[in-house]
């Protein structure tokens, strides 16, 4: 056996390696392109029930001088908000001076290079605001 026979292993191997690394590429892109797109859209609905719920301003406390939630108003305003926009989560943790919204969710990603699905979790916080006045502690 000469040398003639092995001429060109090298090229053929290096486009194998080359094209199984293309493909990786490609499956990292479009899992991480899912995970961005998802994160965004829960970041959105979050931040938006968050501020929902920070606008239930408890209306015999603010006659009174002081801005405070209406801790249920809060809850029912936030848990719409992220009904509305088609997420699961929650508002539990709302005090009279702060609406939390917390939400999770399971991202079923296209291609199963880094797992068949991750989780997204975001949690926003809002003050209730009026007049141009932010919300304080008063307690």
């Amino acid at each position: 056996m000469g040398r003639g026979h092995q001429q060109g292993q090298t090229l053929v191997i290096f486009a194998l390696v080359l094209s199984l690394f293309f493909v990786w590429m490609i499956a990292m892109v479009a899992d991480l392109g899912t995970l961005y797109v998802a994160y965004d859209r829960v970041d959105n609905a979050a931040l938006l029930a968050a501020q929902a719920g920070a606008s239930a301003i408890d209306t015999g406390e603010l006659y009174q001088g002081n801005l405070r939630l209406d801790v249920s108003q809060a809850r029912l305003f936030c848990q719409q908000s992220l009904g509305a926009a088609g997420v699961q989560g929650n508002c539990d943790q709302t005090t009279p001076a702060l609406v939390v919204a917390d939400v999770s969710e399971a991202v079923q990603l296209p291609v199963t290079l880094l797992g068949q699905s991750a989780v997204v979790h975001i949690q926003h916080a809002a003050k209730p605001a009026y007049g141009g006045v932010v919300g304080t502690v008063t307690t």
